[in-house]
């Protein structure tokens, strides 16, 4: 039986960067890619390349070259997951459940022995996991653009999601496995909120003042009342960048893939709603998260009855403040010493819809 993870406050949470021509002979070697087009994705703390223009060699594995496709997505799992030694296999299994479902995920791909991953030296003194992955067709949510009909799709992913999920079980998720940014391990990121005002990384009284609440406010609300509330597994970052959408005609679309399983763990269902809400509303910069959430909740119900609802708004409090102090973690640190231009997008528009959403709740504006 596994343990818990344990983090502390010098865990590192992201994957190195990597040379390209390590990268070519890594692809060489495990997959029996001769040639391609390499573009580098973005990423919190997984390394992601799409690659293109694939050619094999001899070495490939039969399955993957009758496959007949070019371009792919190449992963390296941060060491967080690759900490747990179930987790790959977890995400596997559970990415061929969610497709028994009718949710696309992407197939995880075999190495030329037949494998679907890897641990590989990407540097002299780190070695990871990489996988291949098939490549889903679409656009990512925020290039689609938002509307009613697109917040009700979103939603009605999610209550697919936890539908498909009702009947999954998989020992890398037993036992209070989670995420660093998880509600089960609240008080490791609050220990993480300290250390920054410490540190004097974060130094606004407001913003430490907004934190700090919403720390206090979801233990109160939500944590403390875990019996009483509907458990089971969440995505935990169904966002505009982890949904791939196709156009189907005027006004319609279809969901062509749903990216990215790393945060998935056994939650509140109500946080996944609203951390989808709350990502909808920064990324579509709407104040009245409401007119969103009215939307996302009509997908949900017409596929399942959402609980807990009352717990929307301070759980999508509790979701940005972690958001916002992970990000700060990540950039505190500094591993990888590179942009942080993605990794602090939340920061642009994030504290002062927090300070917004902390005022509703003030003020008992807590219904929908």
């Amino acid at each position: 039986m596994l343990s818990p993870p344990k983090y502390s406050l010098t865990t590192i949470t992201q994957t190195p960067l990597i040379e390209e021509s390590k990268l070519r002979t890594i692809l060489k070697d495990i997959y029996g890619i001769s040639d391609c087009t390499i573009h580098k994705l973005t990423g919190y703390d997984d390394l992601n390349f799409k690659i293109e223009n694939v050619s094999f060699n001899s070495n490939a594995n039969i399955k993957l070259i009758k496959k007949n496709e070019t371009t792919f997505i190449v992963k390296f799992t941060n060491p967080l997951e690759a900490s747990n030694p179930l987790l790959l296999d977890g995400q596997t299994k559970l990415t061929e459940h969610l497709r028994t479902k009718g949710i696309p995920c992407a197939e995880t791909l075999p190495t030329i022995d037949g494998s679907l991953w890897k641990i590989v030296n990407m540097t002299d003194e780190v070695a990871a996991p990489i996988r291949l992955f098939q490549f889903l067709p679409g656009l990512m949510l925020e290039k689609i653009g938002y509307s009613d009909t697109v917040y009700s799709l979103m939603g009605g992913l999610v209550a697919d999601f936890h539908n498909a999920t009702s009947d999954f079980s998989h020992p890398a998720y037993e036992n209070g496995w989670c995420h660093f940014m998880c509600n089960e391990d609240w008080d490791t990121l609050e220990e993480e909120l300290h250390h920054q005002i410490k540190e004097k990384v974060l130094t606004d009284k407001l913003q430490i003042d907004l934190c700090q609440k919403g720390f206090d406010d979801f233990r109160n609300d939500v944590i403390s009342q875990r019996e009483t509330l509907k458990i089971g597994f969440i995505h935990s970052d169904v966002n505009e960048t982890n949904v791939l959408l196709q156009k189907i005609s005027d006004g319609k679309y279809e969901i062509t893939g749903l990216l990215d399983f790393g945060d998935t763990h056994k939650s509140y269902l109500i946080c996944d709603i609203s951390a989808l809400i709350l990502y909808l509303a920064v990324d579509a910069n709407e104040d009245n998260w409401r007119i969103i959430a009215k939307s996302v909740l009509k997908g949900y119900c017409e596929k399942r009855k959402p609980e807990d609802l009352e717990h929307i708004l301070v759980s999508m409090r509790a979701r940005l403040v972690s958001s916002l102090v992970y990000a700060l973690r990540t950039i505190r640190i500094n591993y990888r010493n590179e942009d942080p231009t993605y990794i602090l997008k939340m920061q642009a528009n994030g504290w002062r819809v927090l300070d917004l959403l902390t005022k509703e709740y003030d003020s008992n504006q807590r219904s929908i």
